[in-house]
């Protein structure tokens, strides 16, 4: 047995992670410790998918558990040894904040805008049911977006003073001419 520890090379976390949580039907935060700058971090999130859940959608989804882990490496005669601790108070271990809801915002409590950013996440996370949504805000006036135009400097002075039909690009300068149409044109 001890040959067979001594040639044991160990398994892979990442790999055993996701094979873990589907036999297990778990969820698995997996947190590590920096050394450098003296704190633990959220390294891997590792997430149960059902597949019959995936091709119904009519199976009732029933609250999957989430399991926080402690992953702490260390050296012992040249050879690097992981060791594998079960979190009971992940905002005690990290002094971190975790939203409730969504459980991937985190907030610092020694932050001076804390409490005004964790009640407007947590109010939108409720309304949101705990899903991220993205919405994309656009401008009120539409603006073309030509950054090799407008971060040239000639190019601004003349827009600015409307004279851009005196503008002579130099070579290899590709221009543009833009303009709004109120009807619809090659449907």
């Amino acid at each position: 047995m001890t040959e067979l520890l001594k040639t044991f090379d160990g398994l892979d976390i990442t790999k055993y992670a996701n094979i873990v949580s589907q036999k297990l039907k778990i969820n698995q935060d997996i947190y590590y410790y920096d050394n450098e700058h003296k704190s633990y971090y959220r390294g891997m999130q590792v997430k149960y998918q059902d597949e019959m859940l995936e091709e119904n959608k009519t199976t009732l989804h029933q609250e999957i558990k989430t399991i926080d882990i402690l992953v702490v490496e260390s050296e012992w005669e040249g050879n690097k040894i992981s060791h594998a601790f079960a979190i009971a108070n992940k905002q005690a271990l990290t002094g971190l904040k975790f939203c409730p809801h969504c459980n991937s915002k985190v907030f610092d409590p020694k932050d001076k805008n804390y409490s005004r950013d964790y009640e407007k996440h947590i109010i939108k996370c409720e309304n949101n049911e705990g899903k991220i949504v993205k919405k994309v805000k656009l401008d009120y006036i539409q603006k073309p977006f030509v950054p090799h135009i407008m971060q040239n400097k000639t190019y601004q002075y003349l827009l600015a003073n409307g004279r851009q039909h005196e503008f002579k690009p130099t070579q290899y300068f590709i221009k543009y001419d833009l303009e709004t149409v109120p009807k619809i044109v090659n449907k």
